[in-house]
């Protein structure tokens, strides 16, 4: 494990000696283990003495006879009464006479109407004859074979909480007429007593006749157990101990080493305790504070960052327009007819108007860069904001291409088949909706423009992704839950990213463009890690090109953005009141 607490010498020789902690654990753990033992042996042999004269005499055994004896009362007043419900659904003259007759829409009726009047009824079948074995269990096949009629419940007994009872009952005075075959649903916990109580008397009457062999063999458990358990708790209490000393000393040296300052620490996760949990939570809780502090410092960096474009944009543009100007006065009071001279004067004028121009695109992208705002989150719809994104990138024209587009600018797209794969399932977010868009704006114009480029170097493999010939390359954006939030990916089949440059590309000012200014995938960046999330770059294996990767928190970091609004509230009021940054 990557920053895991290696042992030294000398650690691996205290661990071998038994520290006062793991001897004071040994000792309570004796204690408590062999005072309740003896007192256990002690009391057993006193109980086991008086209890051959209380609780095995003749009137227990009578008592728990008469109990189970009115158990099997209760369960006959049971199966009475539900054959008097039986007799009573099938004392129904219009039951009786349709049955005579083989109605068979007359007996459904009737049943529709009887079966609401009995809750316990679970199925009633009117038989045209009687069962050929007229106790359970009943053969399936013969009921279903003889029933002239039948309703049920809707729903079958329930093999938790009820047991089933039939009834069959005839519905004339000849023997082998029609009869009605009724399953009732009891509650199972009644009859289930009756079967444990039973099984308990049983047991009972069979420990009397042999207590005085149960009695001794208690004894001699007891007696053996205090032995084995005085010759096993010392080495055990010194073993349990060290397992729990030594993972204490490792979460100790860990803290130490956090302290120095090395986030890179984990401590071992063994177990299955508390300590475990707590190993489990130090460790989560030192990659959070990494995480948080890579973050703080990436947007520090970027605040520097911003800071010096805001100063480099003040500087370039201040010039630029007495420059421009200075040039094109040259350029118009010149009246001579020196025809090389006008033609110097006509070739100055037109660089530095088209330099001025390239600057003065430079100074709007440091200092639109420089006035990035901070991202206010809300709760939001991963869903419905790609599927805006596509409606509103996907009626835009073609464009020149250049990092300094704002976002505004179409997406350049001529050529290139831009696919969406939006799930359709609702998936929450917390998200800057115009600040996420700029990530994703941003991320499809570099694709598209990486394609474009590759295909002017004359450079472009054969297209096979399933489009017209007249299809350059495809750029996918798609989007997916996740345990902790959800996903977005953005790849290409362009040339990709080199390996050797995927730890830089998010650097302000590092770009692999003849034109660019560095800062489009640095904004990228700044959005994301505002948003509590992470971004990676490497290659598609889909596509086989460049594939940008976005993590974005569920909603817990709407709790964490309010507390850093709170923060640069507070801060902002606080500069006011003592006049920084005025």
């Amino acid at each position: 494990m990557v920053g895991a607490v290696k042992k030294t010498a000398g650690q691996r020789i205290r661990d071998l000696l038994v520290g006062k902690t793991e001897r004071r654990l040994a000792m309570v753990i004796l204690v408590t283990t062999m005072v309740p033992l003896a007192a256990a042996l002690y009391l057993g042999t006193q109980m086991f003495r008086r209890a051959s004269a209380v609780w095995y005499s003749p009137e227990i055994g009578a008592q728990l006879d008469r109990g189970v004896d009115v158990y099997k009362d209760y369960v006959k007043a049971i199966k009475d009464d539900l054959k008097h419900q039986t007799v009573a659904i099938a004392a129904s003259p219009v039951l009786r006479e349709a049955a005579k007759k083989g109605n068979v829409e007359t007996m459904e009726s009737e049943l529709d109407a009887v079966f609401p009047n009995f809750t316990s009824l679970v199925e009633l079948r009117i038989l045209r004859e009687p069962l050929i074995v007229p106790a359970p269990p009943y053969d399936l096949a013969e009921l279903t074979a003889k029933t002239m009629a039948h309703r049920d419940r809707g729903r079958p007994v329930n093999a938790t909480s009820e047991k089933s009872l039939s009834q069959l009952y005839p519905l004339t005075d000849d023997p082998d007429g029609p009869c009605v075959f009724a399953t009732y649903a009891v509650s199972s916990k009644r009859l289930d007593e009756l079967e444990s109580a039973g099984d308990v008397v049983k047991r009972y009457h069979q420990i009397e006749a042999s207590r005085s062999d149960v009695y001794q063999g208690y004894l001699n458990v007891f007696a053996l157990l205090l032995g084995v358990t005085l010759v096993l708790t010392v080495p055990l209490g010194i073993l349990l101990a060290r397992g729990i000393t030594r993972r204490i000393n490792r979460l100790s040296a860990a803290i130490n080493l956090v302290a120095e300052g090395d986030l890179t620490v984990r401590v071992p996760v063994t177990g299955s305790d508390e300590l475990t949990d707590l190993a489990r939570t130090f460790n989560r809780m030192i990659g959070e504070i990494s995480h948080s502090r890579s973050r703080i410092e990436f947007l520090q960096r970027i605040g520097a960052w911003q800071d010096m474009a805001q100063r480099l944009a003040h500087e370039i543009k201040n010039p630029l327009t007495p420059i421009q100007l200075a040039v094109q006065e040259c350029h118009r009071k010149y009246a001579g007819e020196d025809g090389k001279y006008r033609a110097l004067l006509d070739t100055t004028l037109e660089i530095v108007e088209e330099e001025v121009g390239t600057l003065r695109r430079l100074v709007g992208s440091f200092s639109s860069f420089a006035r990035l705002p901070h991202a206010e989150l809300a709760e939001a719809n991963l869903s419905d904001f790609l599927r805006d994104c596509e409606n509103q990138l996907g009626h835009l024209e073609d464009p020149s291409l250049g990092e300094g587009a704002t976002d505004a600018e179409p997406i350049p797209a001529q050529n290139v088949e831009i696919r969406w794969e939006v799930p359709t399932e609702t998936i929450k977010v917390a998200i800057d909706r115009q600040m996420l868009r700029r990530v994703v704006v941003n991320l499809v114009r570099n694709a598209v423009q990486a394609i474009r480029d590759e295909a002017t170097r004359g450079s472009r493999p054969d297209v096979s992704f399933g489009a017209s010939s007249d299809v350059i390359g495809h750029v996918v954006v798609s989007a997916s839950r996740e345990d902790d939030g959800a996903r977005i990916e953005v790849e290409d089949d362009g040339p990709g990213i080199a390996a050797s440059m995927r730890g830089r590309i998010f650097d302000p000012y590092f770009t692999t463009k003849a034109d660019g200014t560095g800062l489009g995938l640095a904004i990228v960046k700044k959005v994301v890690v505002e948003h509590g999330g992470e971004i990676q770059a490497d290659r598609s294996t889909r596509l086989g090109g460049a594939r940008f990767v976005l993590h974005l928190p569920g909603m817990k970091i709407l709790a964490i953005a309010a507390a850093a609004r709170e923060a640069r509230e507070l801060a902002r009021q606080q500069g006011v009141e003592t006049g920084v940054g005025a």
